[in-house]
């Protein structure tokens, strides 16, 4: 018997956390070499301010907004009028400058959303000269400051460099017909004292330099580390002057003119990190010699790095890496040592994997993106080795942070939840145990604090924060009917073998997983029509070895295929494909290794391939990837131009100028819509006229309906044509507020016409905040998550938390049930659908038993009303027969609800299944 919640959690004797921690003002400020303020905001009115910021795109004139704050009273007010019709679908404000931004690594505003429902984003431009540099960053409710490294930058156009910025650009993104206000204050520019380096534009690296530079500053944002972010051409420019650390995350084929700034400013007694590829002179300038690069021979070679932990204060013990490559080095010089040693899988230490010296530090490959907690640690160690002064802002960040857990930010919306859901779950002791725990550790944690010893803080505060996730975790329950997944890019499992992963998928609660198992010009499964991967040489064919393993833990596989992209195959295939004309064109000229999709026999590929894969193994289902083009710049060869005009009617007479920024633009943006569409149709198509019970999916970027623009994926005409079975938009980010809004927003657009999968990206939160999106998924009214990716630290870490509380029962996937249509009057492309009055009438229909391996004879169970995370709120009838319908009538209800149709299939075998399918989501006016 549960216990009141009054006698099982003290929420009470807590109220002393309200001063624990609420003392932001003593937080430390940024360590800032120089601050430029680029607009104050500080406006007489709404006149004065729109002289300055001008409308772009039939937006509606700036306002003044009060906000009084230590540097000034008013922000600029930005409506965000998303209900009329209008060409764009964004809000665009200008204002005209004249700003030299390249010592700067970091942009800082304060940014406001009072509902950010309809946004589903906002980027910052500045432009220089024929282009621009634009950062997408997220919305969240209220005021949030907001902090871009130059490297989240990337280029439009072409920009002549930081140094010639003459305007700036603030554009906020719909994301549903709907209106808000936005505002933006105390828009500055920062030089920091720590630097990370981003490696340089425009290489056939730019895109893997970027990402890794990203990856490291999101791990200092996180330790609570002031940075910023430049490029390689800043460097040039002379942007390490000044600075004290400098850190290279990954920076192939380094010029010269940057390495004689590096050796400047290492003289003038800077510190510098090289992760991975470094110069020979620069590595002796480190103290390092015999720089070689060797790649992994074996799977696991290098799998960990583990440290010396009394060498520098603050390592962790190990971070997981499984890396690919690494560069050697031995340290000669300096006072240059060895701190961390390369392990492999089974334990064994290899290779010299860190070396740090008087004048820096080298790791021998980058930071790979699992593991983040370790590597945050790894690296707030290393700058605190060098800048003492870290620990102290690393303390005050953590404590700050030790209460934010799921998407709470403040103790007393944690302490809300928990007083909640406590009593519903099967752990209310466990849990009131940790939140004593926590509380007894916070008091420790203020005493260290005090005491000035910032290391043990951060210890302390680490201890708080997990003992908090943990009982977050154990506050959640599970739900039946949902699609619980993980995408896998290895293709491999990723943890011992196929039977490892699957078994670690059905201890978490799991049912599916979608393996990456072939992509435009590669296949790891004995493919006729692709050459056959290193994978599928040395490993085996992986669909047949996942389908065996998933068959034994009840695990459905939808192997997924990354279509167009050529991916890791051989030269051969590549130089067949180029000499064919079969690659895409940018509009720049450049040649990509994707395949063009308006290539006839590109498309047949794409079809055959989904269709082998159906055809050869028994799978449950086929998964689309990169099913889009790269980009609004691309494809424009020769043979687009001819299958354009071919289906035009008409000559274009200014190739490819028209096509891409001209009249024919929205024209050809609609061709390559098709081009897309053909394919997913007829693989639709052909593998059901095989198999019906193969279910066809697609992993889909987020934004739509600009994605049907940007890269040509019209992803819910496919859902409302019936060629997809169920779809998964990538919502990744870090935001929970920004996810809740794509979520939403995808609700509204498919208007119940296939279940919702929503894409978590894992690998750049907290498993307590892939939890919590989860929870969100379903508020929303999705049929189930999927999270990227399934590496190590997910199979062994994350899918056991997971299966704590979230899903510690088994679930049936929706889309295995018989065909049920719901319908009402009041449906529409709202998220969720407001009744009027005091009842409702909603027609369910029994269309069929719908496709399976074996044939269904006989359904039997019952209609019910249910809230959002699956409790039963009533029980309305039996489900109709086949090939009938009944009328319902739902009396008024508080809250958010769903009808579900839960049942029991019968093959003809005699065996059983059972299933839950729901309808989109009600809510009577308040």
């Amino acid at each position: 018997m549960t216990r009141p919640l009054a006698c099982t959690l003290p929420f009470a004797a807590l109220s002393a956390w309200t001063t624990l921690f609420a003392w932001s003002s003593v937080v430390a400020a940024d360590v800032a070499a120089d601050v430029l303020v680029i607009d104050d905001f500080e406006y007489a009115d709404a006149s004065a301010a729109g002289e300055q910021w001008r409308i772009a795109e039939d937006s509606t004139p700036v306002q003044v907004m009060s906000r009084p704050t230590p540097t000034g009273t008013t922000a600029l007010k930005l409506p965000c009028d998303f209900s009329r019709q209008r060409r764009n679908d964004r809000v665009v404000y200008d204002r005209d400058v004249d700003l030299d931004l390249v010592e700067y690594g970091t942009i800082v505003f304060d940014f406001y959303a009072q509902d950010p429902a309809p946004v589903r984003g906002g980027t910052l431009y500045f432009r220089s000269g024929d282009g621009w540099y634009g950062a997408g960053f997220g919305i969240q409710r209220g005021w949030n400051r907001i902090r871009l490294g130059k490297g989240a930058f990337r280029s439009e156009g072409s920009p002549a460099g930081w140094d010639r910025v003459d305007r700036v650009r603030i554009a906020i993104w719909k994301s549903r017909d709907l209106d808000t206000v936005c505002a933006i204050d105390h828009l500055h520019a920062r030089s920091e004292s720590i630097v990370v380096v981003a490696g340089r534009s425009g290489t056939a690296d730019a895109q893997a330099t970027r990402d890794t530079a990203e990856r490291v500053g999101d791990l200092l944002d996180a330790a609570g580390i002031p940075h910023g972010i430049h490029s390689s051409d800043d460097v040039i420019a002379g942007a390490l002057q000044g600075r004290r650390l400098a850190i290279f995350a990954y920076s192939p084929g380094m010029e010269d003119q940057e390495a004689d700034q590096v050796r400047e400013f290492v003289d003038a007694g800077g510190r510098v990190v090289f992760f991975y590829s470094i110069r020979r002179d620069l590595a002796d300038m480190l103290g390092l010699s015999d720089t070689a690069y060797r790649s992994r021979q074996r799977p696991g070679e290098f799998d960990h790095v583990v440290f010396d932990t009394g060498s520098v204060s603050g390592l962790p013990e190990r971070i997981f890496q499984a890396s690919w490559n690494i560069t050697i080095a031995r340290p000669t010089d300096h006072n240059a040592r060895v701190i961390g040693w390369w392990q492999d899988a089974k334990g064994n230490r290899g290779e010299p994997a860190v070396i740090v010296s008087d004048r820096g530090a080298f790791m021998g490959h980058i930071l790979t993106g699992e593991d983040l907690g370790a590597k945050q640690d790894f690296l707030l160690a290393l700058i605190g080795h060098f800048e003492p002064d870290a620990w102290q802002y690393a303390a005050h960040h953590a404590v700050t942070g030790a209460v934010r857990v799921g998407p709470f930010t403040e103790r007393a919306e944690l302490e809300a939840f928990l007083q909640r859901r406590a009593p519903e779950t099967p752990h209310p002791g466990q849990i009131r145990k940790l939140w004593q725990r926590a509380e007894a550790d916070a008091a420790t944690m203020m005493q260290l604090l005090d005491d000035q010893r910032y290391q043990d803080v951060i210890t302390r505060s680490a201890q708080v924060r997990n003992s908090l996730a943990e009982a977050y975790v154990l506050a959640h329950r599970p739900r039946d009917g949902e699609f619980r997944a993980v995408w896998n890019h290895s293709g491999t499992g990723d943890l011992a073998s196929w039977d490892d992963a699957m078994r670690a998928l059905s201890e978490a609660g799991f049912n599916a997983v979608v393996p990456n198992m072939w992509w435009g010009g590669v296949a790891h499964y004995a493919s006729d029509l692709l050459p056959r991967s290193a994978t599928f040489r040395e490993k085996g064919d992986q669909i047949a070895q996942a389908v065996e393993a998933g068959k034994r833990y009840g695990i459905e596989v939808h192997p997924w295929k990354v279509n167009y992209r050529l991916g890791n195959t051989t030269r051969e295939f590549t130089r067949q494909m180029r000499q064919a004309g079969r690659l895409q064109r940018k509009v720049n000229g450049e040649v990509t290794e994707w395949l063009c999709p308006s290539h006839p026999e590109n498309q047949q590929l794409e079809i055959d391939t989904m269709v082998e894969v159906a055809r050869n193994y028994d799978v449950d289902g086929v998964h689309f990837d990169y099913i889009r083009y790269p980009g609004e710049d691309s494809c424009y060869c020769d043979g687009c131009r001819e299958r354009f005009e071919a289906d035009l009617g008409q000559t274009v007479q200014d190739w490819p100028n028209d096509c891409y920024r001209g009249d024919l633009a929205d024209a050809f943006r609609d061709w390559r819509c098709e081009q897309i569409n053909t394919v997913v149709r007829e693989t639709a198509r052909q593998v059901r006229a095989i198999k019906p019970h193969v279910k066809i999916s697609a992993a889909v970027f987020s934004g739509y309906p600009g994605t049907k623009r940007s890269i040509g994926q019209d992803w819910v005409h496919w859902c409302r044509e019936g060629w997809l079975d169920f779809v998964c938009p990538m919502n990744y980010t870090t935001i929970d507020s920004s996810f809740q809004s794509m979520t939403a927003g995808q609700m509204g657009h498919l208007q119940g016409a296939v279940p919702l999968v929503t894409g978590i990206g894992h690998w750049r939160i907290s498993d307590e905040q892939a939890i919590g999106q989860a929870e969100i998924s379903r508020q929303s009214g999705s049929d189930g998550f999927i999270l990227f990716n399934m590496g190590a630290v997910l199979g062994q870490r994350g899918l056991p938390k997971f299966g704590q509380a979230m899903t510690s029962t088994p679930a049936s996937p929706p889309h295995n049930g018989p065909v049920i249509r719901f319908h009402s009057s009041v449906d529409d492309d709202q998220p969720v659908s407001v009744v009027p009055g005091q009842a409702m009438t909603l027609e369910v229909s029994m269309v069929g038993l719908g496709e399976h391996r074996r044939p269904a004879t006989a359904v039997q169970g019952r209609l019910q009303v249910e809230d959002p995370y699956g409790q039963v709120l009533s029980v309305l009838m039996d489900l109709p027969e086949v090939g009938e319908s009944v009328s319902l009538t739902i009396p008024r209800q508080s809250g958010t609800f769903r009808v579900g149709a839960m049942g029991e299939l019968t093959f003809d075998d005699g065996s059983t299944q059972r299933f839950l399918v729901r309808s989109r989501p009600y809510r009577f006016t308040e």
